[in-house]
């Protein structure tokens, strides 16, 4: 079973590579936990950041111990803390400010751990001859060191781990989601694909917007018929966030090409701009409308693409609206951008 919060610290050697010193659980790829590796063969400045990877997202601080045994007289270490963001809050950024907020945490551990004699010693032991990779190196030092080594370790992880009643969600019901939506055949889940490959292409990327991907890819749903209607009860949803007010973005598709696509669109359209209008159960939400362009059609014009959507009532009630045409198949910047777009909105709300 896969644990919601894991706590390690790993290294990173000149001979053997990145390594990992201790974890409060095994990494396994089965898990879809971090590569915690990857990270340090990345990165060797001081200081704190976030990192978006699969199922995880982790904050870590990378920092310097003196060494007497390493080459330029330091070693490179870094403490990762990681939560499994996907069932971890209502709101899509509530994981990267509850991770921003255990930065002194870290940098407090990080403090008192170059403090330990012993520690940049074990990282050079050398076991029958032979730099070996292993999973914990704890056991390498003396009583006396891994009694406070793990005193320290185990304290901070009680400070870090969320504390009963901090908001911790078991039941996915309770999650916001973006949602994609369109008549069939425009491209969503080709749309919603797409992203998934290119978020795992773009890991090494620290931008905020970037980092926060990963959560916003894993909480979009493909949103079906059954689960919007005019008065917004919701009540045939099969669970409680399938429905259109437990949104935080839409994602509105439709072939660019056919005018009945973009009639279609525009009735789902300003279904959701009267309910955000009249105040009834959305806060106000951006929306991105993706026109997907088909190689064997011809645009409709983009005065009648305006005409359609860019209406009073949108002005109105200040909703935040962007509308992109793309070849969903292709045109790989077009869709990172559009993307960027609605975290970008969501941040600001």
């Amino acid at each position: 079973m896969a644990h919601e919060e894991i706590l390690c610290t790993s290294y990173f050697d000149t001979i053997i590579g990145p390594n990992t010193f201790y974890c409060s659980e095994p990494l396994s790829d089965d898990f879809d936990h971090p590569d915690l590796g990857r990270i340090l063969e990345f990165n060797d400045e001081e200081g704190t950041f976030i990192f978006a990877f699969r199922k995880y997202q982790t904050i870590n601080h990378i920092f310097y111990i003196s060494s007497e045994y390493a080459r330029g007289g330091q070693e490179l270490v870094m403490i990762s803390y990681m939560i499994r963001a996907a069932y971890f809050k209502k709101e899509i950024t509530d994981v990267f400010k509850y991770l921003e907020s255990k930065t002194s945490i870290l940098e407090n551990l990080a403090s008192k751990l170059s403090q330990l004699r012993e520690f940049s010693v074990i990282l050079h032991s050398n076991k029958n001859g032979k730099l070996l990779k292993r999973n914990n190196l704890l056991g390498l030092g003396s009583t006396d060191f891994q009694k406070e080594f793990l005193r320290l370790f185990k304290s901070t992880f009680d400070e870090l781990c969320l504390k009963e009643g901090r908001s911790l969600i078991e039941n996915d019901e309770k999650l916001k989601k973006i949602f994609i939506f369109g008549a069939d055949h425009v491209g969503k889940t080709t749309f919603l694909r797409n992203l998934e490959a290119l978020q795992f292409k773009q890991q090494n990327n620290q931008e905020l917007t970037t980092r926060i991907l990963e959560v916003v890819i894993d909480n979009m749903e493909i949103l079906t018929d059954k689960c919007y209607d005019n008065d917004f009860k919701c009540q045939q949803c099969e669970k409680q966030n399938r429905c259109i007010n437990r949104a935080q973005g839409f994602i509105l598709i439709f072939d660019v090409s056919d005018k009945n696509s973009i009639i279609d669109a525009k009735e789902h359209y300003k279904l959701i701009v009267n309910s955000i209008c009249k105040g009834d159960q959305l806060n106000s939400v951006p929306i991105l409308l993706v026109g997907n362009k088909f190689r064997y059609h011809e645009d409709v014009s983009p005065q009648f693409i305006h005409e359609s959507f860019e209406t009073q009532q949108t002005k109105e009630c200040n909703i935040a609206l962007e509308y992109i045409t793309m070849n969903i198949r292709e045109d790989n910047t077009k869709i990172m951008n559009s993307l960027k777009w609605i975290v970008k909105k969501i941040l600001e709300t």
